[in-house]
């Protein structure tokens, strides 16, 4: 089981207006995010010193972490229309729609997979970059379903939960957060509404359930009369 615990809820009527403009308004976040992701970068290059040399990821830097790796999954949920209520600026919210639990440190990491810890990350990246046409196909047609329909689809939020769980497991394996790899369909199971709208399914011929009627064979025809019996000789 991955360290790396995510839940995102599914949100049903969405908001058309804060949809429309979503990327604009997200402008101060992405720059928050981007000024958080250097400093915890650079604090995942030293945890990789200390690492090395003492098996232990040092609690100070691993707390930074993980909370921007909880933040950086929240944000780019809500940028991705997963939700739409306003994320934090700060990883200290457990009530957010988007949730992102980070196990403790380990107790011992292994010198050898922290060194090599880039090269055992590129099989994830690739899948990323293919995740990455996902998530966004995924986003561009929530956009215009909500736009139309002011309703989330199903199967969507489910394309766009599963791409940021993966992503967001990979980025903290990335960051030394842990030495399990990520899987793509390590998610619990997502409770929908009987009456959640979902992308129709390919189409299928109507199944006719009704018993054929039994064949039968063609009456007899029926026997001719006996012959009248001869009159007895007296």
């Amino acid at each position: 089981m991955n360290p790396i615990r995510f839940e995102a809820d599914y949100a049903e009527p969405r908001n058309r207006l804060t949809v429309f403009f979503r990327l604009i308004v997200a402008i101060p976040w992405y720059i928050w995010l981007s000024l958080y992701g250097i400093v915890a970068f650079l604090a995942a290059i030293g945890a990789w010193f200390a690492m090395l040399f003492t098996k232990r990821y040092p609690q100070g830097l691993y707390d930074f972490v993980a909370g921007y790796v909880k933040l950086s999954a929240q944000i780019g949920g809500w940028v991705l229309l997963v939700t739409d209520e306003w994320p934090p600026f700060m990883p200290d919210r457990d009530d957010y729609p988007i949730r992102v639990e980070v196990a403790p440190q380990q107790v011992e990491y292994r010198r050898a997979h922290t060194f090599f810890k880039l090269l055992l990350s590129f099989p994830q990246q690739l899948i990323i970059y293919g995740l990455s046409f996902v998530f966004q196909g995924a986003a561009f047609v929530v956009w215009w379903r909500v736009l139309f329909t002011g309703k989330q689809s199903a199967t969507m939020h489910d394309a766009l939960r599963m791409s940021l769980a993966y992503t967001t497991r990979a980025g903290a394996f990335l960051l030394l957060l842990t030495e399990i790899h990520p899987r793509l369909l390590d998610l619990p199971p997502q409770t929908y509404p009987a009456d959640a709208p979902s992308l129709p399914g390919p189409s299928q011929f109507p199944v006719n359930e009704a018993p054929l009627p039994a064949e039968t064979a063609p009456a007899e025809p029926p026997a001719p009369p006996a012959p009248p019996a001869p009159p007895a000789e007296s």
